[in-house]
């Protein structure tokens, strides 16, 4: 009982690490938001979110998301020494396969510039970052499920604080500033990769060993369809935006959802800090404490994302100003999207630890075509503005999915899934009704104080009940 007493306190002061963590991240990040959207043009900030678009999924599918097996591996690589060689191999695995994605663009690079709407400069600096980025990841994992949080922090937050700091310099005096913006971002990053790929290779000591390679191959592989879902659910509609409206409309739209920046970060951080300790649980097969904790995480979570609905104009003033001010009402459905994905974050979850990782790819997959294909029917209809809630529309679909994947799978019995529907329920016709709200601010500011107060009073009763 001392031991799982330990385990706990040790899981909520990850957690509350992460949270500081990510939110000073975030922070930065959304103090630089509003330089970046009064230095840049809307067609350059529409440019620059398609760049992140599509890096985020050259990482995902290039390096083949080989961090995603870290988690689970240190259950079946016992010692230091073993789990250390691991590591290093699958990181060369990651930047020899980025390598041959590379290959393949430098071939058709007229081809992909003109399908990925990217110049040729940007792509070269894109791979050659992907290169590197595997190494990063792969240490941030492993210091994650090890909870050792304050290595994790500080490292996490120095490689933003400095590309940061340096994107928003180059930004300032250069020329022409999307290209200042990317290159000093992507730049910085690339240098600190260099020091954190030297860091692994000498602490895991091998390059090639094809038992690692199989072992995080199969595990991570069938999870790549899902993680690639994932981000077509949260940027298929900007790529799309850029192809069917345009710049301008896709830096509006790419603003509002820095508005959800806030909801994102801490559902990140949520889930990062939960997941060793839902895996010890899960391990131990404790599922009456897994579904008593998980009511209040949904609960907190949901409450987190009114509050952020009512204070959706500020948000949007606070980063971008009257020439974005519009944007307000596109951020409701992508609030309310995160609270889905937070909710079916938590069915996979049990479905990863279980290793039915090609399982939890097909709901997603069809998440994600169902995704684009409402997009294609209804942005030509109804404007840009129609993305939020195709993706909205996509995230429900894919938490049905997950959840009868698990119910088949008799994962369910973990949580309280008649709560979790009540739950999210209510949360969206809360947050659809709150926009009549937005014109009168000291309502919405009195209401976003009382759902505050709530949270905090949430999140003593959870402390005194089960980790103090």
């Amino acid at each position: 009982m001392a031991k799982t007493n330990s385990t706990e306190k040790k899981a909520l002061k990850a957690g509350v690490w992460y949270t500081f963590s990510s939110f000073l991240k975030k922070g930065i990040r959304f103090i630089s938001t509003p330089i970046f959207a009064r230095l840049l043009t809307k067609a350059d900030y529409g440019s620059n979110s398609n760049f992140n678009v599509w890096l985020s999924i050259c990482a995902v599918v290039c390096t083949l998301h080989l961090q995603s097996s870290v988690a689970r591996a240190k259950f079946d690589y016992e010692t230091d020494e073993e789990y250390d060689s691991y590591l290093s191999s699958i990181t060369f695995l990651g930047t020899l396969s980025t390598a041959l994605s590379y290959a393949i663009v430098i071939a058709f690079m007229d081809f992909f510039t003109s399908l990925l709407s990217i110049d040729a400069i940007y792509l070269h600096v894109m791979f050659i970052e992907l290169l590197l980025a595997p190494s990063l990841d792969v240490l941030q994992a492993k210091h994650r499920i090890q909870q050792k949080y304050k290595i994790q922090v500080i490292l996490s937050v120095f490689v933003t604080v400095s590309s940061t700091l340096i994107s928003v310099l180059a930004c300032y005096y250069a020329k022409d500033r999307l290209f200042g913006k990317i290159m000093g971002a992507e730049i910085t990053n690339t240098v600190i990769y260099i020091a954190v790929f030297i860091y692994v290779m000498y602490k895991g000591r091998k390059i090639i060993d094809f038992a690692a390679w199989k072992y995080a191959a199969s595990y991570s592989i069938p999870i790549i369809p899902h993680l690639l879902s994932n981000i077509i659910l949260g940027s298929s509609d900007k790529v799309m935006i850029m192809k069917m409206v345009g710049k301008e409309a896709n830096g509006t739209y790419s603003l509002a959802y820095s508005g959800g920046m806030v909801v994102s970060t801490l559902m990140t951080c949520f889930n990062q800090a939960m997941e060793p300790w839902l895996f010890e649980k899960l391990h131990i097969k404790d599922h009456e404490i897994i579904k008593k904790v998980n009511r209040y995480y949904l609960a907190g979570f949901s409450v987190i994302v009114i509050g952020s609905v009512l204070l959706a104009p500020e948000i949007i003033w606070i980063l971008g100003g009257e020439k974005y001010a519009g944007a307000a009402y596109i951020v409701p459905p992508i609030m309310l999207g995160y609270g889905f994905k937070f909710a079916y974050t938590s069915y996979v979850n049990v479905e990863q630890f279980n290793k039915k990782t090609s399982i939890v790819s097909i709901g997603t997959l069809i998440a994600a075509g169902f995704n684009i294909v409402t997009n294609m029917i209804f942005i030509p209809i109804f404007g840009f503005e129609a993305a939020a809630y195709t993706t909205l529309a996509g995230f429900v679909v894919l938490l049905l999915i997950h959840y009868f994947i698990s119910r088949k799978l008799g994962f369910t019995v973990v949580y309280d899934n008649r709560f979790i529907f009540i739950v999210l329920a209510i949360m969206t016709v809360l947050g659809l009704m709150l926009q009549v709200l937005y014109p009168f601010m000291i309502v919405r500011w009195v209401l976003a104080f009382a759902v505050g107060v709530g949270a905090l009073i949430g999140i003593y009763r959870v402390w005194n009940r089960y980790f103090r």
